[in-house]
């Protein structure tokens, strides 16, 4: 009696007999074998115009789709979306029903309302069986969608799928198309960090000095990324290792922000320039501190990679970039010291490596700033306590603690108007304990 009421239950649902579909949607199989043995509407489509094919497909119960096949579904019903039976077995990775549609005369060219075609969705899905399949039966490989203009070698390349990337190249996709915005597979290759992808592109023709269209090498965007070992594979196959983005950065100062040791060394390896420098003047940000007031400029130019890691507080990277000759004495061009790129990180760890590196203490930027001035500009974010452990050692080593810069700052002064009542504390404390006044607050 039960199964009998759970039968006519939406019958007449927005005029569709919508039992087969509601049956699927709980996953009761008996009911819908049930209904398929008394005829019911195997094709009545839901209000979005989806199929109970569609439904069991969705949910990946392909033995209720196998019956509402050799019931009579239709394959090649769309939803409202362009959605089809065959389009959700390729977003479901199914073989066995992708196999089954295509027997019963599905369109292997089917596309979602954007133009994403079923090859599109399997090649982002990675089961390189289904790929297969479709081409087999005539899947256009160079189909694009609509919006992006993206195509089924795109998607394989930005979701690491590195074996449907070489099978869609064996079955000649284009390696070169581009996106509307400019992405080709290569470049989604390498943001999702896909060396054997990277690899292939290359060995099939793709340029290794790739640019978008703002003039980003390929590379650049690898490094930005933090893909070593797909930024290993573009240097292997000929990227340019000192190429520079409109900044000046090279990938190397990028690998060293990051904090990248396998990048660094491999592109040291591959002949970047160690003491790369950015130029004289960049426009935009504040000085190694940034931010503050304190005494340096709009950020300063010609930065190695070596001072960018001690500002991003990378000592690991700092460290291999010392082992590949980098040069600790460099100033940027407002003079401003490795030291005081290390201090600007606001990170103890990156100071007392810096120092070993650079010790003076005493030095002066352009700015007359001091190392001290550079630990308390723009490291607001940074934790007082943190904070205070650079001040302390930076004073244990003799960094002059009250003095003025070419604005007439102190430290203290600096701290002032931020949150950094425990630095000022312990600014406080050092400069009584040198036998200084202590400085007054003018909040």
């Amino acid at each position: 009696m039960r199964l009998a009421i759970l039968l006519v239950v939406g019958a007449s649902l927005y005029g569709a007999d919508l039992r087969v579909i509601d049956a699927i949607k709980r996953r009761d199989h008996k009911a819908v074998t049930a209904l398929v043995g008394q005829h019911a509407d195997v094709n009545a489509t839901a209000p979005d115009g989806a199929t109970p094919l569609a439904w069991a497909t969705y949910l990946d119960d392909a033995p209720t789709a196998q019956l509402l096949l050799q019931s009579g579904a239709k394959v090649n019903t769309a939803d409202e979306y362009g959605e089809t039976p065959l389009t959700l077995a390729c977003a479901n990775g199914n073989a066995a029903l992708t196999a089954s549609f295509i027997k019963a005369g599905a369109d292997v060219n089917a596309a979602r309302w954007d133009g994403e075609t079923a090859l599109m969705i399997a090649a982002g899905t990675g089961n390189v069986e289904v790929v297969r399949q479709l081409i087999a039966h005539g899947a256009k490989v160079d189909g694009a969608d609509s919006r992006k203009g993206q195509t089924a070698l795109m998607w394989a390349a930005a979701e690491g799928h590195s074996d449907v990337v070489d099978l869609l190249i064996k079955s000649g996709a284009t390696v070169n198309a581009a996106s509307k915005s400019g992405f080709n597979a290569l470049v989604f290759a390498a943001v999702k960090n896909d060396s054997k992808s990277v690899r292939a592109l290359l060995a099939a023709g793709v340029d290794a000095n790739y640019a978008l269209p703002d003039g980003t090498k390929v590379l650049l965007v690898a490094t930005s990324y933090k893909s070593a070992q797909a930024a290993g594979a573009l240097v292997d196959g000929g990227a340019d290792p000192n190429v520079a983005d409109r900044a000046g950065n090279t990938p190397l100062h990028t690998a060293a922000q990051v904090g990248s040791v396998e990048l660094i060394e491999k592109l040291l390896a591959k002949g970047a320039n160690v003491n790369a420098r950015t130029p004289k003047s960049t426009p935009g940000g504040r000085g190694f501190g940034g931010g503050g007031g304190g005494g340096f400029r709009p950020l300063a130019g010609e930065q190695t990679p070596l001072m960018m890691a001690a500002k991003a507080n990378q000592p690991e990277a700092m460290r291999a970039l010392v082992k590949g000759g980098a040069d600790p004495t460099l100033k940027a061009s407002d003079g401003s010291t490795l030291l005081m790129a290390a201090a600007g990180s606001g990170h103890v760890e990156a100071v007392k490596y810096a120092y070993e590196l650079d010790p003076n203490t005493a030095a002066l930027n352009d700015q007359k700033a001091t190392v001290m001035h550079a630990a308390v500009t723009g490291t607001g974010s940074v934790p007082q306590p943190e904070l205070c452990k650079v001040v302390e050692f930076l004073a244990s080593k003799g960094a002059p603690l009250n003095e003025k810069d070419a604005r007439g700052r102190t430290p203290f002064d600096i701290c002032d108007p931020l949150p950094l009542d425990q630095v000022q504390d312990v600014l406080t404390r050092l400069i009584v304990q040198a036998g200084g006044v202590a400085p007054k607050s003018k909040r």
